[in-house]
């Protein structure tokens, strides 16, 4: 039987699963659980739908590996006053880098881009040029994060 135990399955049966929870592959797609999901050619490398939804959902979690990447980057700068933040929509799953100010307290918060681009202005040449790299980037991250949950909805709306 593919080495499941049965009793781990109807364990799994039993529990009831707390609102809003699902099988990674269903919470990508939206939707329900079924064996129709399941990739017809799965060991051949010839199974065309689940294929598109697996590069998908691969595309996404690479950004935002990315944008973690790129927002522990800021966080290592010393004397920061400022860093990258990675911010997770819950109701559309989007996830995208905003500036923050480093700390706690009342000034800690989101800030945007213009108010802190002032700040950076008077920062030497090179830490400014870094800056404004570093921000180029994260509007990059965040365009491309975009388009790639996009393409994997598609993906999922083609393959059901």
């Amino acid at each position: 039987m593919m080495g499941w135990s049965t009793e781990a399955r109807v364990s799994d049966l039993a529990q009831p699963d707390p609102p809003g929870a699902a099988d990674p592959i269903d919470r990508r797609c939206g939707s329900p659980p079924c064996q129709q999901d399941a990739d017809t050619k799965a060991f051949t490398g010839r199974g065309g739908a689940p294929a598109e939804v697996r590069q998908a959902q691969t595309r996404v979690d690479r950004i935002h590996r990315q944008q973690e990447e790129l927002s522990r980057l800021t966080r290592r700068v010393r004397g920061r006053t400022f860093n990258l933040a990675v911010h997770r929509r819950k109701d559309t799953g989007q996830v995208h880098l905003r500036w923050r100010a480093a700390g706690s307290g009342a000034r800690a918060g989101h800030i945007a881009w213009g108010v802190i681009h002032a700040h950076f202005a008077q920062l030497p040449g090179v830490l400014r040029e870094w800056y404004e790299r570093i921000h180029r980037r994260a509007n990059e991250l965040n365009r491309r994060e975009i388009e790639a949950r996009l393409a994997q909805r598609h993906a999922c709306e083609r393959n059901p």
